[in-house]
């Protein structure tokens, strides 16, 4: 995980200036948020299944979730950036392998909602670079952006659909202020969260207490402006580097603006434990980066894929939380959050 943070904070510093932003972008023509047709899906009552048939789906919501983590999706890959081809390759071997993309919030909630023998998968997009999201000049989604190349998926298999998390330098907006507010409305109206990344992106630890509430709550307070009403309560660590008083990360306030959040993104750099582990610790919660490198996303896929690493796989219920019975000392009920245990 350290090597993890130096690699990270290297093409941090060498990518600072957001590549690929012009200011100043002709506005669309096309002002229509982009809106995607809900899915509907097939569940099961887990209560009804037998334990033979939770054996052959290897249900284990005590499993591990993967959360990846992406910056920029170009033509080439590189330090933080995430090649369109690979990123084409990262949706269609998800899908492949039987994960469906969930949002941060139903896993913080013991909520995931997925067929059965499905596995979830957590996007976050970091920085609001405009290779995430960008229109062309006649108002449509640019293909060769990551919405825009997920939105084509989607076209053919329907039942992954955009969910993710975009973790905003709100003041980048996508690398054109003159369209920030669509995008943010827009990815809000597919479906997507919106989280806090703070104003400037510097690292929280150098900063004062009054300094980190200002990068905290002056990010909210300008995601406020660009989507009003928009729900932030997740942070992702700038560098993954926690300030001192790691206490403001929960909750504070500059010039008026509160914030509050539930959870905190880290940097690196391996799945993440299942809601209902004891291992589950919101306000640390670690990514994958994606990545065909040590510790990436290639390298803990494979790990799963193998059978090293047991993943998180749907009863499909999400009222019902089933695990194998030689995991149930590793849960902690109190973390069940309303939904009915199932040991087989």
């Amino acid at each position: 995980m350290h090597n993890s943070r130096r690699f990270y904070v290297a093409g941090a510093l060498a990518l600072s200036t957001f590549m690929g932003c012009h200011r100043g972008a002709p506005k669309p023509v096309d002002t229509t948020p982009v809106v995607q047709t809900p899915v509907k899906k097939l569940t099961h009552t887990a209560a009804a299944l037998t334990s033979d048939q939770l054996q052959k789906a290897k249900v284990n919501e005590a499993g591990l979730v993967s959360i990846l983590e992406y910056h920029d999706v170009l033509p080439k890959e590189r330090t933080m950036v995430r090649s369109i081809d690979n990123f084409k390759h990262d949706l269609q071997r998800l899908y492949d392998e039987g994960y469906r993309p969930v949002l941060l919030h139903d896993y913080l909630d013991n909520k995931i909602d997925l067929p059965l023998g499905m596995a979830p998968v957590i996007f976050t997009f970091d920085d609001a670079r405009s290779s995430q999201f960008k229109y062309l000049p006649n108002g449509e989604v640019d293909p060769t952006c990551a919405v825009g190349i997920w939105q084509e998926f989607t076209k053919t298999h329907p039942d992954f659909p955009i969910k993710a998390t975009f973790y905003l330098l709100p003041d980048a907006g996508f690398c054109s202020t003159a369209d920030a507010s669509k995008k943010v409305k827009a990815l809000l109206a597919m479906g997507c969260e919106i989280g806090n990344h703070t104003v400037t992106h510097t690292s929280l630890k150098k900063l004062s207490d009054e300094g980190v509430q200002k990068e905290l709550g002056g990010c909210v307070a300008m995601i406020e402006k660009l989507a009003p009403g928009t729900k932030v309560d997740t942070i992702a660590l700038p560098m993954g580097i926690s300030p001192v008083n790691k206490k403001l990360l929960a909750e504070g306030s500059y010039q008026g603006q509160t914030y509050a959040n539930r959870a905190v993104l880290l940097v690196g750099a391996e799945p993440a434990p299942a809601p209902i582990s004891k291992r589950f610790k919101p306000m640390r919660l670690p990514r994958i980066q994606a990545l065909d490198g040590p510790s990436g996303s290639t390298f803990y896929l494979d790990k799963i894929k193998n059978g090293q690493m047991g993943r998180y796989i749907s009863d499909g219920d999400p009222n019902t939380t089933t695990i194998p019975s030689s995991l149930e000392s590793k849960c902690d009920k109190t973390h069940l959050n309303g939904a009915t245990l199932r040991v087989y």
